[in-house]
């Protein structure tokens, strides 16, 4: 049986360095046309050179482009990394001259067209540094902030996917309260939907997970003290026994070092066992809370204070975050800074900076998608 539906188009605009997005979009507009706006008559579509530009022939090559995919569009989601595209004939890449296309649409009526911009912040190898991209790069993303563009920054592909399901559904419901008369009306055939879980099932989940997370916070916490405190200890009994025995060999200050470096193995097998946890359990809360506020449309306030209520717990618990990511910073930075001593040492001590960075980034990443899920329910919530 066919049902009317609003129809809202998508340009994704990125040099080829980002095709694992590019992919990743596709699969959450698949994912969200099946679950989250099925029941509000909602589709999206996305539109994108690989499938909706021809071979042909213009005034320079991005004119084809711009010719096939036009401005027929309601959301401009814009990407770069570590390359800023080939020059136009007008500007600087394909991907700026196409952002200003869609920025014109927008000045001309606000409500028109939502903008959307990501810069991927993952390090490059340094085969693949392109300083004159970089700097393009740079220059562009100052030019958004003076125009007045939001645009986010992300480390993962895990995160980005975490970040695009909120924002692009918050981004579709901000339209989609304004005029319909600005997008398109088809009609589809109607797809039989299976309901799996509700609000309160995903609140309920949501609470599980972050009681889950604290609880390996805490393990982390306390490993991090622990290393800490031995380290101190090592430190103290070499000294001691330097300053009791002047003439102490170099093997036995070796024994005393390389016991530190033991220390070190131990805490980086904890550590290294709880970030993957902690990574995962966050994210499962973090999706959770998101799907709980998706589908709260028309539901009373008692529900919407649930909702609330737990993530004011939330935002709680990114308090502890932030404390405890700048213990995290205090530590490695003592380590770096110690001085190389054995080759076991200074192996153990290597491998316990690059863990705690991979805890701190992961600290980043939590942080940075709380704040985003923040922002969606306080969005949600002035609705009504």
């Amino acid at each position: 049986m066919a049902k009317t539906v609003t129809l809202y188009k998508i340009f994704i605009a990125s040099p080829s360095d980002l095709k694992e997005e590019r992919s990743m979009i596709e699969e959450i507009i698949d994912e969200l046309n099946l679950s989250t706006f099925i029941d509000a008559n909602i589709k999206i579509e996305l539109k994108k050179w690989e499938t909706h530009v021809n071979p042909d022939i213009g005034e320079y090559p991005q004119q084809v482009i711009n010719n096939d995919i036009g401005d027929d569009y309601d959301i401009f989601l814009g990407m770069l990394w570590s390359k800023f595209g080939s020059p136009t004939e007008k500007y600087g890449s394909g991907t700026e001259e196409e952002f200003y296309r869609a920025y014109s649409k927008y000045k001309k009526d606000p409500t028109s067209i939502g903008i959307m911009f990501y810069f991927k912040q993952t390090a490059l190898p340094l085969d693949k540094i392109d300083t004159a991209s970089l700097n393009s790069i740079r220059e562009f993303k100052s030019k958004l902030g003076d125009n007045g563009v939001l645009y986010w920054e992300y480390n993962t592909i895990e995160e980005f996917q975490k970040l695009l399901r909120i924002q692009l559904t918050r981004k579709i419901k901000d339209l989609n309260k304004q005029d319909q008369n600005t997008t398109t009306i088809v009609k589809v055939e109607e797809i039989e939907e299976e309901i799996e879980l509700g609000v309160l099932d995903y609140i309920e989940l949501g609470e599980e997970s972050f009681k889950n997370v604290e609880e390996i916070l805490l393990r982390m916490t306390d490993a991090i003290e622990w290393i800490g405190k031995r380290f101190n200890e090592r430190t103290a009994e070499i000294n001691k026994q330097t300053s009791l025995h002047p003439d102490l060999g170099t093997k036995a200050r070796k024994r005393l070092v390389n016991a530190a470096a033991d220390d070190m193995i131990s805490f980086n097998a904890r550590l290294s066992a709880e970030i993957p946890l902690f990574s995962s359990t966050y994210r499962k809360a973090i999706d959770s809370f998101s799907n709980a506020t998706k589908i709260s449309i028309g539901i009373k306030a008692d529900e919407l204070e649930d909702i609330e209520f737990a993530i004011q717990a939330i935002d709680t618990f990114v308090e502890t975050i932030v404390d405890s990511s700048g213990e995290c910073i205090s530590f490695r930075d003592s380590l770096d800074d110690f001085p190389r001593m054995t080759k076991e040492f200074n192996r153990a001590k290597r491998m316990s900076s690059a863990i705690v960075s991979d805890l701190i980034q992961e600290f980043e990443v939590a942080i940075n998608l709380v704040r985003a899920l923040r922002q969606e329910f306080d969005e949600y919530k002035s609705m009504y």
